[in-house]
């Protein structure tokens, strides 16, 4: 059997609901008319017993008693009487009842009034009050009826309306009911109209949004995110196949050039040696290329896990700054450990360095002598941050948001540097990896300042046995 889809499954739970409660309502408001009409006529009935028992009890004699019966209620609208003495003969009865040869024989009677409902000798029942009391010669069962035959009437119409009002107002109801689904749920056909029409080529595509309030229109936002993310990343991917295919150009163009003019004539051996070294620095140039392409292809894919030892920053900053002190004097720049907290952090030692090597490094490539490159680390706030400044060329405010971009280099101040544009695109990883933040101020002319925060654990005891006892480089 086929599955409902949503608008159906809507629309039964909604009958269903709506047929319990139309039932119950119908339910309830038969019982409550039953139960008022029952009682106004048991109230009829008790006044007319009480009239005749007043005069029962003031009746001197049975003939006195039996006239006054006669012209009181021989003839009364709408109730009938029988009245009987001590062997069960009648005393009084009304002709209605003796036309009708009906008897209220099975009525109880006792000293107070008891009501019962009886089929008196006729489909038609009747509802019917007796009591026992005293009377001027002997104890008499007077005994008070009333037909049921409107009440009965009355109660078979009101359930006729239930029966037949009922089904239709419910499939009214239903029919309501469903066109309500089908309108509330044509947001989301149309949602998958949009999202059948979008593929990698048309992601420009947007679901409309009819009301952002409601709960479809929250989904509709969500899923244009969604898609807004997906073009970025589309987008970012095709520049990034771009920018690299660009990048490789350029070498392989070299490779190529240096091999074809070494080819079209007989050269030296000091000739061939200087195209072999050109060919060679090229290729390095790949291969550094192809290096960093593949880390961040598995950082993206989370192939490569930081690994869970405890990392001495302190200790790694200095060995860092000890070990680019040469790489700093030969460029004329002073490279400087200002401050330096001690701090453990989780994570990989390897990739602490790597990260803190290429600010450093890029700080030193981009600052002219004689400027100043500094590091420092301090702790506030349960986090530890590392700074990297530098008092180089800077990088302009439209350059900034960019920076981090792969392939990205700031032009034409920085183009004359072999770079390739994945340094910062690596730091930014590296530091996402590790759970961390990496932030950039930069002024044209005055410097650039890195700044990498790391969350502190709070205590040394909270590493892992494993890890206390791991190499901090």
């Amino acid at each position: 059997m086929k599955p409902l889809n949503v608008r159906w499954k809507l629309t039964v739970w909604y009958g269903g609901v709506l047929a319990a409660v139309l039932a119950l309502f119908g339910g309830v408001v038969y019982v409550v008319m039953r139960h008022q009409f029952l009682e106004r006529i048991d109230q009829g009935l008790e006044e007319e017993l009480s009239d005749v028992l007043s005069e029962v009890e003031r009746a001197k004699d049975s003939a006195g008693l039996t006239e006054w019966l006669n012209r009181r209620f021989a003839h009364h609208e709408g109730f009938d009487f029988e009245i009987t003495d001590s062997r069960g003969r009648p005393f009084f009865v009304n002709p209605r009842m003796i036309e009708h040869s009906l008897s209220f024989a099975g009525a109880p009677a006792a000293a107070t009034p008891r009501f019962a409902s009886l089929q008196a000798g006729s489909p038609a029942r009747w509802r019917v009050v007796a009591v026992r009391a005293e009377g001027p010669e002997g104890p008499l069962t007077i005994k008070v009826g009333r037909s049921l035959a409107s009440f009965d009437h009355e109660m078979r119409e009101l359930l006729f309306t239930f029966i037949v009002t009922g089904p239709i107002t419910l499939l009214i109801a239903v029919s309501g009911g469903y066109f309500l689904a089908c309108r509330a749920l044509r947001p989301v056909s149309r949602m998958t109209q949009t999202a059948q029409r979008i593929s990698a080529d048309r992601l420009n595509e947007r679901v409309a949004v009819d009301n952002p309030h409601d709960e479809l229109g929250t989904l509709a936002e969500t899923l244009n995110e969604m898609i807004e993310r997906l073009e970025h990343s589309f987008t970012e991917m095709r520049r990034f196949t771009a920018d690299a295919a660009h990048e490789l150009r350029t070498p392989l163009a070299v490779i190529r050039s240096e091999a074809e003019v070494a080819l079209r004539s007989s050269r030296s051996a000091e000739e061939y040696a200087r195209v072999l070294e050109n060919l060679l620095e090229e290729a390095n140039r790949l291969s550094s290329m192809a290096d960093r392409l593949l880390f961040l292809c598995r950082q993206d894919a989370g192939l490569q896990p930081p690994g869970q030892e405890v990392v001495q920053i302190d200790e790694l900053l200095a060995d860092l700054v000890a070990n680019l002190q040469l790489v700093a004097q030969e460029k004329g720049v002073d490279l400087a450990l200002d401050r330096n907290e001690p701090c453990q952090l989780l994570g990989d030692s390897r990739q602490f360095r790597r990260l803190l090597y290429n600010l450093v490094d890029n700080a030193i490539k981009y600052t002219a002598a004689p400027g100043t490159v500094s590091l420092a680390s301090r702790k506030e706030n349960g986090l530890l941050a590392i700074v990297v400044a530098d008092t180089g060329i800077g990088i302009s405010a439209e350059h900034l948001p960019r920076i981090f971009d792969r392939f990205y280099r700031v032009d034409p101040a920085r183009s004359d540097e072999n770079g390739a544009g994945l340094g910062l695109a690596i730091c930014q990883s590296l530091v996402r990896a590790m759970g961390g933040t990496i932030r950039v101020e930069s002024i044209v002319g005055r410097g650039t300042t890195f700044t990498v925060a790391f969350s502190i654990p709070r205590q040394a005891d909270s590493f892992p046995a494993r890890c206390r006892n791991a190499s901090t480089l």
